[in-house]
């Protein structure tokens, strides 16, 4: 065989041994390990760069150093909450508790008692009280939020921000560096900064940054929290839905958030000043001794933050327990649907042992490759008797779930691969009757805007589309 053609031959075949070999030493999941695997295989170049740059969680060494220095700072705070605000798992219910004492064991949070709860969805009322909030806080105010978008109301938020700096509020800005790449190319943060805002853009996206960390690795979260007393969080970004990616062709975006009055706004605002140690370094750390909130209110709830390189890394854990522990009606959102199969075989078991398991997703995303992935689940999943309900209002943006009109999961985890294993994300566990039925009375308007998926219509798609579907699916665990 001429050199010419034998060394590619020959340089393929080393660098797919050595990214297997680096596959192998390492603890993926089956589908992962096998997607990177067949990645590099049948794309030598092109996967062998891929992989370098996303193939591993890597956050670089500073990042690691700080969040083991965090982790056991945040499980002191937490372990020195009040008795009073604290609630054992057993009082949660019989589809709380191992929910409850999974997370708690997972997450080092426990419950908390003494909340009043709000659920807000709509996004003016949701800016107008984010700004009524900021104009009352006194003395510190925290945001995080994945995406800062000028445009609309958020321009009037921005300004409330400006203008509790310069009473003397003490105001942290959080935003993710990729989420909110425009807002900052453009400039729009350096208005915060003037005014005496401290800006912290988490995870910063640069050519730079890629040599020492994975570059998709991204701060998720939404939350927003005001003098310890009142916390935010949800699926909202700060961007006005009527502002927002008007030109992707999938309508406005239907989010919605809860506003958390108790003990657990102060556990939101340590989990928030957390991220911003991590990023900015030790002088942004909040030294005050641990306290929570007065007790506000009858509910009870548990946060739950999760992400790569931390403490808190096992969302898909509490979800499939609270899959498992359903036993009447399963009722949940989300716009990115590519879970895996553990999660995919929960709903079809929940589905075969009678449980009533309605799935609400947007009748298109902003993601082609991820509605594609999806796809390829709808048959199973409908013939398990699973009710798949595709909203036609927008981009149902809201991540919730309610099992047995019970427990709530309400947050800014999507039911996908990245949000499980590679986001920063905050899940709300919330253990009220009263609340599930609120936010199930949101579902249930949510469904008014769907059109329900029939098996039958559905097996006549085209050949290219299943393997169109089936092809995404196979890329999943590495999106």
């Amino acid at each position: 065989m001429r050199l010419d053609v034998l060394l590619p031959v020959l340089v393929h075949l080393a660098v797919f041994v050595a990214v297997t070999l680096r596959v192998l030493s390492r603890r993926n999941p089956p589908g992962v390990a096998m997607a990177w695997i067949l990645m590099v295989l049948l794309v030598p170049v092109g996967g062998l760069v891929l992989y370098v740059m996303i193939g591993e969680r890597r956050l670089g060494r500073r990042w690691i150093v700080r969040a083991e220095a965090e982790r056991a700072a945040l499980a002191r705070r937490f372990a020195s909450l009040a008795a009073e605000a604290v609630l054992d798992p057993a009082d949660t219910g019989p589809v709380g508790e191992p929910v409850a004492r999974l997370a708690q064991s997972l997450g080092a949070i426990p419950v908390m008692r003494g909340h009043r709860i709000e659920l807000f969805a709509d996004s003016d009322r949701i800016l107008e009280a984010l700004i009524a909030d900021v104009d009352a806080c006194r003395e510190r105010c925290s945001l995080e939020f994945y995406i800062w978008h000028e445009g609309g109301r958020v321009e009037d938020l921005m300004e409330a921000l400006i203008r509790a700096a310069r009473r003397g509020v003490s105001v942290t800005a959080l935003m993710d560096g990729l989420g909110s790449r425009p807002f900052v190319q453009r400039g729009a943060h350096e208005r915060l900064r003037a005014a005496g805002i401290e800006v912290v853009v988490v995870l910063p996206a640069s050519a730079l940054r890629m040599a020492v960390a994975r570059a998709d690795l991204r701060n998720h979260r939404k939350i927003a929290v005001f003098d310890d007393r009142i916390a935010w969080t949800g699926s909202f970004n700060l961007a006005d839905p009527r502002h927002f990616k008007r030109d992707a062709g999938v309508g406005q975006w239907i989010d919605a958030m809860v506003r958390i009055q108790g003990p657990s706004a102060a556990v939101l605002g340590a989990i928030s000043n957390a991220m911003a140690v991590l990023q900015a370094g030790p002088r942004l750390r909040d030294e005050r001794p641990a306290d929570h909130g007065p007790i506000a209110g009858p509910v009870s709830l548990q946060a739950y933050p999760s992400g790569p390189g931390f403490a808190f890394q096992h969302v898909e854990s509490v979800i499939l327990t609270a899959i498992y522990a359903a036993r009447r009606e399963l009722i949940l959102t989300t716009p990115y649907f590519a879970p895996g199969e553990s999660v995919v075989v929960a709903l079809r078991s929940a589905a075969r042992r009678g449980v009533d398991v309605v799935l609400l997703l947007p009748w298109q995303c902003d993601s082609r490759l991820v509605q594609y992935a999806s796809a390829s689940y709808f048959d199973e999943l409908l013939a398990a008797g699973v009710r798949i309900e595709r909203f036609q209002g927008g981009l149902l943006h809201t991540k919730s779930m309610v099992i047995d009109r019970e427990l709530s999961v309400f947050g800014t985890v999507n039911f996908d691969l990245r949000s499980f294993h590679l986001n920063f994300e905050l899940s709300m566990l919330i253990y009220d009757r009263p609340f599930a039925e609120q936010l199930l009375a949101l579902q249930r308007h949510y469904l008014e805007a769907c059109e329900p998926m029939d098996l039958r219509a559905w097996r006549a798609r085209p050949l290219w589309r299943r393997v169109v579907e089936n092809a995404a699916q196979l890329a999943s665990p590495v999106l």
